[in-house]
């Protein structure tokens, strides 16, 4: 009997990769057929392993439960290639981050991968457990964890705006101030006021600003809040479900404060799949879910103009 011709490696090689979504920011969970069949591959040959975990460490590193989390720090040990994940999905916590054990794991992972890390999107409830409450130090723990990621270039929080305050009425700088790579950011019911737009404008590489359920709109001016501190160009996309879309948002003198539109101010209401659940659920499945397919940051929708009536007044 002769002995089965094996394809050429390069051949399989050029199948693995065709296993890639064609949105190279999709993040896949484990359940995904991608993921499983990449994870087929890195059993098949040494030349298909590096590369199929070379794709999962970009595309499928999903850490949906605390029993993930500690799974994967568990490896680090006999895989030195895990530290070099560029993009995650981590949600490790349940109801409440008042888990130290859990924090911990988390400060761990983000020292591991601050150095490689470029994009990550969170599903974590920091308002679960508010400083006054926290007597084992969780939040000092977390907000440790994630100030180191220095390398960090998209960001998108599901169900927060990554309030990791250590105090309840301190004046802590926003987490995300330590990333001065950051070019895309998204978050969830921010308190969109006055001192949220002077860091917004001191972050030189910030690019995309997505802000989903936001409080505050209407106090204020955007754009001269803004433009009074940078003068880069700026997209701003404000989710919501269609009936609790800001109507007031204050849009006098905006011809003369950005005569060139370098700031686009844009309403996103979410799909009609999305329309029949809570509110507040709804808004943040609408963002996970672009998130994890990579389409969030190509997302548009109805642009804010000053009107003509206004211009002249």
């Amino acid at each position: 009997m002769k002995k089965p011709i094996s394809p050429p490696i390069e051949l399989v090689l050029h199948v693995v990769t065709g296993l890639l979504p064609d949105n190279p920011h999709t993040l896949l969970p484990p359940s995904h057929p991608t993921t499983e069949a990449l994870l087929a591959f890195t059993l098949v040959c040494q030349e298909t392993r590096q590369l199929a975990n070379r794709y999962l460490r970009d595309h499928c590193v999903y850490l949906s439960s605390d029993t993930r989390l500690r799974s994967l720090l568990l490896s680090v040990p006999c895989r030195s290639d895990l530290l070099n994940i560029t993009s995650l999905f981590l949600a490790p916590f349940r109801h409440t981050v008042d888990d130290l054990p859990t924090a911990t794991w988390v400060r761990e992972l983000l020292f591991y991968t601050s150095p490689s890390l470029k994009r990550l999107i969170i599903d974590i409830p920091p308002r679960s457990l508010y400083p006054d409450d926290d007597h084992l130090n969780v939040r000092p723990v977390l907000r440790e964890a994630f100030v180191m990621l220095e390398h960090l270039e998209e960001f998108v929080s599901v169900r927060d705006e990554l309030y990791l305050d250590t105090v309840r009425w301190g004046n802590h700088e926003a987490v995300w101030r330590h990333w001065p790579r950051l070019r895309r950011l998204a978050l969830y019911n921010v308190d969109a006021t006055g001192l949220f737009w002077i860091a917004i404008a001191k972050m030189q590489e910030l690019g995309t600003l997505v802000l989903t359920h936001a409080d505050g709109l209407e106090e204020l001016n955007i754009k001269a809040s803004f433009f009074h501190d940078a003068g880069r160009p700026l997209k701003i996309l404000l989710v919501n479900a269609e009936d609790e879309q800001p109507d007031n948002i204050i849009m006098s003198d905006w011809n003369i404060i950005d005569p060139r539109r370098k700031m686009n101010i844009m309403l996103h209401s979410l799909s009609a799949a999305f329309t029949q659940e809570d509110p507040i659920e709804a808004c943040q499945e609408y963002i996970k879910a672009g998130a994890e397919t990579g389409t969030l940051w190509d997302w548009e929708g109805e642009l804010l103009e000053q009107s003509p009536l206004e211009r002249a007044e």
